[in-house]
Order: structure tokens, then sequence, then C-alpha cells
């Protein structure tokens, strides 16, 4: 809340909106709040409110939405004597002063050709494999693919020889939290999310996480001031429970509707429904959404009803797995013919154990050669050396990876979404998973490409190597289409036609981009001794989604 310079009103913010009320005299306690209390409210702002504060002489309150600011009169909250009902109320201000600024995108110059590979398009059902191929990329994308002498290599483009390679597209992860900043700060650099930029995540979206943090460094990293996957996100969740700062309650269409424009104007692609208790409030965030053109990525909670609801109302996913051993074909045919996709998050599942735990015990993550680069040495020991086990039976990745076939046979997009459980490592454990369930490696690595690509409306631009596209790709070591395994062993990372170093990420043949140090790198204790590494899902302690 924000007392007006004057003492006289007190301005507080619920359920994401703005509202003043008078503030008495004295010491007094008062309980207020948007609908009830001893004292009149009003709300001041339409679509949303954040970072409210007053005039120097309290005349007037301000607010932003997004980049735009809002003003109101402090004189014209309240009226001067009682009136009736039918008395004109306060209407919120429905244009405010506009803060943005644009600033170039980043996007390199030159021609880049990348001979001699194997390159594992993803533009067909099959893999659209080409042997021997040349990928031709003019600035930020492709204009030519093909086997090598299809492709003509114009004079002067730089050459990288890539033969003995394996190039699939960059990685989209459907379902990828992980922190963006601390207390609204945004730092020019972020390991956790370089981290997946080294493993091949070229584009992330996170279904929950802090608008002014997420948004601010989603448009850093397109100016080429941070360098980071494309990011995308839903910004804060439209929470149903009722926790503090966080809940947001719905109980018409337009309160649906004003919480859909604040996260559009701050920048949401999506937005995540999330735990509203009743079937009619999601159903009028769907709608609201719809009419604002933003896709609506929700989760049921665990809840199998919920999950049908979900899919049966429009939403664009569902998000998390559905908790069922077996879908049989009631849900299989219903859920095929809607155009609902699933991201079942195999690296945490409901019903028992994930693919986070199984990996953790199967694998040396510690040891890992690429994620040391990228992450605190000994907080990777202390989290991962010692580590629980269970009989692989108990695991339910894999079953939950089965039933998502069934849909994904029927033409469901199914996605790969890690949830910020390894920065780096998570997407390749949910492509792992996929074919611990019975999954083709070519489908796993559809699952980490194409298909999140197409249920999030990004296919245009990223999930398949192919003109036109950005070029975003993984030059991997070994082929993953032979083994699913080989798919964490990455040489390179092209970036929006900018090539880096897996393992420096410092760029390579397109630039002289040189990565700064990590805190823990070349200073004392720069093992990372003491530090603690967070576990990057990034939507704070409030809410596990």
């Amino acid at each position: 809340f924000q007392v007006s310079p004057l003492g006289d009103y007190v301005a507080f913010r619920q359920n994401y909106e703005a509202f003043v009320v008078p503030l008495l005299p004295g010491k007094q306690a008062v309980e207020i709040d948007q609908k009830s209390g001893p004292l009149p409210v009003v709300r001041v702002s339409g679509d949303g409110a954040d970072f409210i504060n007053w005039s120097a002489d309290g005349k007037r309150i301000h607010w932003s939405v997004g980049p735009t600011l809002y003003s109101a009169d402090t004189a014209a909250l309240f009226a001067a004597g009682p009136q009736g009902e039918d008395a004109p109320k306060f209407a919120a201000p429905k244009s405010g002063v506009s803060l943005s600024m644009d600033v170039p995108a980043a996007k390199p110059t030159g021609t880049v050709a990348l001979v001699g590979a194997r390159v594992v398009t993803m533009a067909s059902t099959d893999g659209g494999i080409l042997n021997d191929a040349t990928i031709l990329i003019r600035g930020d994308r492709i204009v030519a693919i093909g086997p090598r002498g299809t492709v003509t290599v114009p004079t002067g483009a730089t050459i990288v020889d890539v033969a003995g390679k394996t190039i699939i597209p960059g990685l989209v992860d459907a379902h990828a939290h992980g922190p963006q900043g601390e207390d609204e700060l945004i730092p020019e650099q972020n390991w956790n999310a370089m981290a997946n930029l080294a493993f091949g995540t070229t584009t992330v979206h996170d279904p929950s996480s802090r608008s002014a943090e997420i948004f601010p460094a989603a448009e850093m990293q397109r100016a080429g001031l941070r360098l980071q996957p494309r990011t995308f996100s839903t910004g804060e969740v439209i929470y149903g429970a009722k926790a503090a700062e966080v809940y947001a309650d719905i109980a018409t269409y337009d309160d649906a509707l004003a919480i859909v424009r604040r996260l559009k104007a701050q920048g949401a692609h999506s937005v995540k429904n999330y735990n509203q208790p009743r079937r009619e409030q999601r159903q009028m965030v769907v709608a609201a959404a719809q009419a604002e053109g933003l896709e609506v990525v929700p989760e049921g909670g665990s809840l199998f009803t919920m999950d049908m609801s979900l899919v049966q109302d429009g939403n664009s996913t569902v998000e998390h797995n559905v908790p069922l051993e077996h879908f049989y074909n009631d849900v299989v045919q219903l859920w095929s013919q809607t155009k609902t996709n699933y991201t079942p998050t195999l690296v945490v599942t409901y019903g028992g154990p994930a693919g986070d735990p199984y990996w953790r015990a199967h694998t040396d993550v510690w040891r890992h050669p690429l994620l040391t680069r990228h992450a605190p040495p000994a907080a990777l020991a202390a989290q991962n050396a010692r580590r629980e086990i269970a009989p692989d039976e108990d695991y339910v990745d894999a079953a939950s990876a089965r039933e998502a076939k069934k849909l994904a046979d029927k033409g469901v997009q199914v996605s790969i979404g890690a949830h910020g459980q390894q920065a780096g490592l998570g997407a390749h454990w949910e492509m792992w998973s996929f074919v611990r369930g019975g999954w083709s490696p070519i489908e796993a690595l559809r699952a980490g490409t194409i298909m999140p690509a197409t249920s999030l409306g990004y296919a245009r631009d990223v999930g398949s190597l192919e003109v036109g596209k950005l070029a975003d790709l993984v030059v991997l070591n070994a082929d993953p289409t032979i083994d699913i395994r080989n798919s964490d062993k990455v040489d390179k990372v092209m970036l929006g036609g900018r090539l880096y170093d897996a393992a420096t990420l410092s760029e390579v043949a397109t630039g002289t981009y040189t990565r700064k140090p990590y805190w823990w790198e070349g200073a004392a204790g720069a093992n990372g001794s003491g530090a603690r590494l967070t576990s990057g899902h990034g939507h704070g302690d409030w809410a596990q989604d």
C-alpha cells in the first residue's frame, strides 16, 4: 500500500487492481478490502495496476500497466457529499502515457554455411533427415537447406565444417520455469538461462513467472543485451486459491477480461488458468483470452475431472500429467477430437517418483562435463552426489509418457516441459523419459522441437529446420536418432544465426562475443563452495505449478 503525502488517503492493490480509501486521523486500526469495510473504497484502475504511487503534492495517483502510465485526480475519486445510487461514479481512465521505446532487435549480418552434417530437420514426421547436408543462413534465417550438392554457397560466405556431426532444431521447452531476476532487478548475465542455451534449448515458454522480471529479460534477449533462449511467458498465473498477493478473484467475465488484458499489456503471449475452483470461472478466462488473442495453458492440479473439463472447454493445452495409470478409449477419443495439446512434464509427475529423481539417481549429474561449465560445481555435487533411489517400477515418468503417446498417435501435440528442475539437462531428461515410455528417438525429438512449437503457435519461426525459419539449431557430437541419450552431447548452439561454442558460450565463426565469467569463476572459492543452487522453477514459494 501507499499512503498519500498529506496522509489523507491510502492506495492499495488487490486482485491486481488499484484502490483508494480515505485515511482517518489517529492510530486506530481499520480493516479495508476492495469489497467491504467501514470506509468508502474506490477502484481507480481499469485493467490492472502495478507500481502505484502518488504525486509529490498528493493531488494525483499514478500506476502503470505494461508500458503505459495512468493517472487520476485524487479530488475526483470521492464525491463531496452524499449522493444517490444513480449518481455518476468515478470511471477509471482508459488511456495513459506510453513509456515504451523502440529498440532494434539484434540480428547478425552476413551469410554462413554449415556443411557436412547429418541434419534432422523435423520437416516431416520421420524426422526429415538429410545426410551430408548444407544449411545456408543469411542474417538470422535459413535461406537454403539440402544435400551438399544441391545448395550453392555464395562467394564470401563463412563456411563451418560440421562433418561427422548431427544437427537438430533448437529445443523448445514448453514448460520452462526459471529465475530471470531478483526483486525486479534483471542481471546482464543469467547462468541458469545460459545453461539451458548451452544444452540446446533455444526457446522457452514459462507458464508461471513474475511479469516485472521475465518480460524485461525477454526484451533484453531480443535486443541482444542478454544471452539466453528466446523467452515467452504467461507472467503471473491466474490463481484461484486465496493466497496473498497472487489470488485472482474472478466473479464475472469482465474480471477475467481485465486480468487477461493486464497480462497481455505486460507482454504475455499466453495466460495460465490455474486452480480456479469453478468451471465457469475457468471458462471465463478461456473466453477472455480468446477475445484478446492469447493462448491458455492451464493445469488441473492433479484432478482428473478438472483436466477433462479443461480439454472440453477450449484450452490450448493441459499442463502436467493427467493422474491416470492408463488412458482408455474414452479419454483418447475425446481428447483427440479437440484442439487441446498436452505438456505432461515428465520430470515432475503426479502419482509417484518422476523423471527428475530417476535421472538424478541414474546419472552423474554433478560430473556432467558440460553442466559443470555452466552451473556452480560445488552446489551441483552437494545436491546430486548422494542419491536416493527407488525400484524402477516405482517411477511414473515412463508410464506417463506411454499414455501420452496414445494422444500423440492421434494427432495431439505432446511437448517437453522441463519445469526448471535442472538447468540445461531438464529438457533432455524429458526426451529421455519419453523414450523410456515407448517413444522412438525421432518421436521424442519431435516432442522437443516441432510439437511444442506447433502447440504454442511458434512453428512459423522455430521447431524445424526449413527455409524461412529462424536459424536456431544444435550441433551434436553424436546422433540422438540412434540413441536419445546422445542429445546432451552438444558441441555448438546457433541462436538466430549466431553460433556459440557450447562449453564456453562464446561466439565462434559468426562474431566476437565472449561470455563474461560466471560469479564462481576466476576468484577465491571459484568452485562455488557454499553457493545455493536454485531449483530454477522461478515462481517463488507461493505456488508449485
